[in-house]
């Protein structure tokens, strides 16, 4: 049963942009002071700006913006902490609000309509006055950017660029709502081509801040999705296992399937998909939970259906009444807990829902939603850094 009114929803995105356009990329990453600004925030930057295709043109802000600051926090082998200046390929100011608005405009005078990469990774905050609809991302000297802030500055585009956000901060799932007009769930959907991948649901914290230097002992979203999407990790060794689909090539659903089966650490990724679903449907946890294993499994896609058979044998299920058993397990956890189990019984669930809820919105959902949902699961499945 729909939950909200189709009248909400706007006009359906335009499609992706022919592909010679050059990418448009913005890295904001670093801690809100010195003493948060770990090296693996800054060895986020450095993985992801490596990453990107030829020809795009990036910009990097990361924490002062100075690069002979010792403002970058390190840990040596006997845990003594130490600063040292940071260590990036480039640097073009600091991740404050003032410089983030300003490059944000600066982007949106490049070749208009060429598609638009952002990646943020630090710290964020909840905010539990929103019922954490408007969480933080925190940025250098105490500024914080909301999730209805970035939806502002998102306005800088036209209506048809297509935007892709990745963020890996803490409580980062809820800037899924930039789905939405101002990034407010209670407006209708925005008509912008837009997709995004959080390392974390809302209510929770993520991985990614440690200030040791071993990056082979890394284990967070960026790692795992990066590596999935790209076919290289951040040590520049090879990575396989994610083309779900066995057509050669990998789309951003399938590394985020990746990621939800490897990641070995806090994380509970969200993506926009989840979102969308959960705010046209309000099917009851009761009815969902009751789905067959098998039912479940044959209304997934490929990466999902990889995801649930992966985690179901991690937790010890595997009977029909799989989803049933694992929600029962749920309901009785700490939702903060930073046991792997429970982190895997939390991504099991919530995929599942996410099946169940996407099966019955294709099956009883009105063609305005159903056809954003297509859009937006198309949108999921690109991969912007293999152009």
């Amino acid at each position: 049963m729909l939950a909200a009114s189709a009248m909400l929803v706007s006009q359906a995105p335009t499609a992706l942009h022919h592909q010679e356009e050059p990418l448009r990329v913005l890295i904001v990453g670093g801690g809100p002071d010195r003493k948060n600004n770990q090296v693996a925030i800054e060895s986020n930057v450095k993985y992801v700006a490596h990453l990107l295709p030829q020809g795009a043109s990036p910009r990097v802000l990361f924490a002062s913006g100075d690069p002979t600051s010792k403002n970058v926090l390190c840990e040596d082998e006997q845990s003594r902490p130490y600063y040292r200046a940071p260590n990036l390929p480039r640097l073009d100011g600091p991740s404050e609000l003032s410089s983030f608005r300003a490059e944000m405009s600066s982007l949106a005078k490049r070749p208009n309509g060429s598609p638009v990469f952002l990646y943020f990774t630090g710290h964020g905050g909840p905010d539990e006055d929103s019922n954490y609809d408007n969480n933080v991302f925190d940025m250098w000297r105490g500024n914080e950017l909301s999730v209805r802030e970035l939806a502002t500055s998102l306005n800088s585009f036209s209506s048809s660029t297509p935007v892709t956000l990745v963020m890996v901060e803490c409580f980062s799932g809820a800037f899924g709502n930039l789905l939405f007009e101002g990034g407010n769930p209670a407006n209708g959907l925005t008509s912008r081509p837009i997709c995004g991948f959080f390392a974390s649901v809302p209510q929770r914290m993520a991985a990614g801040c440690t200030p040791e230097i071993d990056e082979a002992e890394y284990k967070d979203f960026t790692g795992y999705f990066f590596a999935a999407l790209t076919g290289v990790d951040r040590m520049g060794r090879r990575t396989t296992g994610a083309d779900y689909r066995h057509d050669g090539r990998i789309g951003m659903d399938e590394a985020y399937a990746y990621a939800l089966i490897h990641d070995d650490s806090i994380d509970t990724p969200v993506c926009t998909s989840d979102v969308f679903l959960r705010h046209f449907l309000k099917t009851s946890d009761r009815e969902v939970m009751a789905t067959p294993f098998s039912r479940l499994k044959g209304w997934a896609s490929p990466p999902q259906r990889a995801a649930l058979e992966a985690l179901a044998a991690d937790l010890g299920l595997g009977q029909e009444s799989s989803l049933q058993d694992a929600y029962n397990r749920f309901l009785n956890m700490d939702l903060d807990s930073d046991d792997l189990s429970d982190v895997h019984l939390i991504r099991f669930v919530r995929l599942g829902k996410s099946v169940v809820l996407g099966h019955n919105l294709m099956s009883t959902g009105a063609p305005e939603v159903k056809t954003r949902y297509q859009a937006l699961l198309k949108l999921e499945a690109g991969n912007p850094l293999r152009r």
